[in-house]
């Protein structure tokens, strides 16, 4: 019988919509798509406009190295799919990390518009900037297109 791999989630729904399928697949026995309702999930739970970026981070971290990694000796099929959804993973956790990097540059420019020194702002902006971009590698959970603008962002105040 021919194998059917689940399309990559899509991301939108409601934390309990992927929990939902997530129940299903593992009544089904199907560990790719239990595998992708849990990105979906965790990509949802992480998009919480209310969360600080660490707690953000714990859930795509999370999904990343849990949900993102092919069973023992998959074939070209398999390793595709797993890699498909790390990259969706990484995709919107750059996202997010650019969108929030972006409101604080606002902030840095709009305080400069009011007459503060850029002196002024680089010790906050550093220390704003290292909780996002940790060092000059670009870490697993992001793509490197989006790590290299968050450098870009980040070198205009320190």
């Amino acid at each position: 019988m021919p194998r059917t791999l689940p399309p990559m989630p899509e991301i939108g729904h409601s934390e309990t919509y992927y929990a939902k399928y997530v129940h299903r697949a593992d009544k089904a026995g199907d560990v790719h798509a239990h595998e992708a309702f849990k990105v979906g999930q965790y990509i949802t739970l992480a998009r919480n406009p209310y969360l600080a970026w660490s707690e953000k981070l714990k859930y795509y971290r999370h999904a990343i190295n849990r949900h993102c990694n092919p069973p023992a000796y998959p074939d070209d099929e398999i390793w595709m799919f797993y890699r498909n959804l790390a990259d969706l993973v990484r995709r919107h956790c750059g996202q997010e990390a650019l969108k929030l990097l972006s409101v604080e540059d606002d902030t840095y420019a709009k305080r400069i518009t009011l007459g503060q020194l850029q002196e002024t702002i680089q010790n906050e902006a550093d220390a704003f900037f290292r909780r996002f971009i940790p060092g000059e590698e670009c870490p697993e959970w992001f793509n490197h297109e989006d790590f290299d603008a968050m450098k870009i962002i980040r070198n205009q105040w320190i």
